[in-house]
């Protein structure tokens, strides 16, 4: 990453980021937030953040994705001519929305642990702990029940 982009990607987190957070956060929303910006000169496109209390999908991601669309086809830049910033790293269902909303790439200021041990808020590390190993059950049964048709088709 250039040198360029980290000051744009900081000037666009304290400029327009930051000022919509504490609002929310003053609505009795959580600290999340996200930009869209273009690839070719770093401009923004959209900042929005958190607004759960109006639905509890509207992530900072989500609800910027959501402003995005808003905005007329004919004047919004094509997904893979952007850059996503989100402030913290985005949970399993912002993570998707963004891929599937055709954004080839994706900036976080905040990693997981950040976001629970700074911020308290744990939650997606508890849900991968609890999906992974959810996970790591099903495969084994998934292979148990395998090797018992396979037993199965050599008894034949």
């Amino acid at each position: 990453m250039s040198e360029i982009l980290l000051d744009k990607f900081l000037d666009v987190f304290n400029r327009d980021i930051l000022p919509l957070t504490y609002k929310g956060v003053d609505l009795g929303n959580k600290i999340f937030g996200a930009a869209i910006m273009k690839k070719e000169d770093y401009s923004l496109v959209v900042a929005d953040t958190n607004n759960e209390i109006e639905n509890p999908l509207w992530h900072g991601e989500m609800h910027t994705l959501k402003k995005f669309y808003e905005i007329n086809k004919e004047m919004r830049p094509d997904e893979k001519n952007c850059i996503f910033l989100s402030s913290h790293e985005p949970c399993s269902l912002c993570l998707s929305a963004i891929t599937f909303s055709g954004f080839d790439n994706f900036y976080y200021l905040f990693p997981y642990e950040s976001t629970s041990d700074e911020f308290n808020i744990p939650h997606d590390l508890n849900i991968y702990r609890i999906h992974l190993i959810k996970l790591k059950k099903r495969t084994l049964i998934y292979q148990i029940n395998i090797s018992h048709q396979k037993k199965k088709i050599l008894y034949l």
